[in-house]
């Protein structure tokens, strides 16, 4: 159910479940008598910041900014790929490739047929992923490279 839900929809679900637990947390300390500690993971603060975090994930500037067009492009021979949580900057010469693999949310390229390579965590499906690849690459080069979908 929560998957047939645009990023709109899933971002507000999130954000009315912060103020549920938020309202939760005041609950808990209105209602709780004086010198009974609360447990720290029972109260309801936590788990609203933990759905409010969360639901940034969702947010149209998150989305953005991790856009598969933003974390693969390409500069003469080079691929450069930026990976979405520590905004690392890495290029790989498309002309050592041999190997691609391609899953939900990685990508893993192969150089020189010896097993060596870079594995990269880009936020977007396979089927997304492989697309914006074979946008990017020539004829020739995808070719020359085995792309498979894991």
């Amino acid at each position: 159910m929560f998957s047939n839900l645009t990023h709109k929809n899933k971002q507000r679900s999130l954000l009315a479940l912060t103020a549920i637990f938020f309202i939760l947390g005041i609950y808990q300390i209105v209602a709780s008598p004086n010198g009974t500690p609360i447990p720290i993971f029972s109260n309801g603060f936590v788990i609203a910041i933990a759905f409010w975090a969360f639901s940034r994930r969702y947010s149209a500037k998150f989305i953005e900014q991790h856009s598969l067009a933003n974390a693969i492009t390409r500069d003469n021979n080079q691929l450069i790929v930026k990976q979405a949580a520590i905004q690392k900057v890495s290029e790989v010469d498309i002309t050592r490739i041999s190997q691609i693999t391609i899953t939900d949310n990685y990508l893993s390229c192969i150089l020189d047929n010896n097993g060596q390579g870079y594995d990269f965590q880009i936020i977007g499906k396979a089927c997304d992923i492989e697309l914006y690849l074979a946008s990017i690459l020539t004829a020739s080069e995808r070719q020359a490279i085995n792309i498979s979908l894991v």
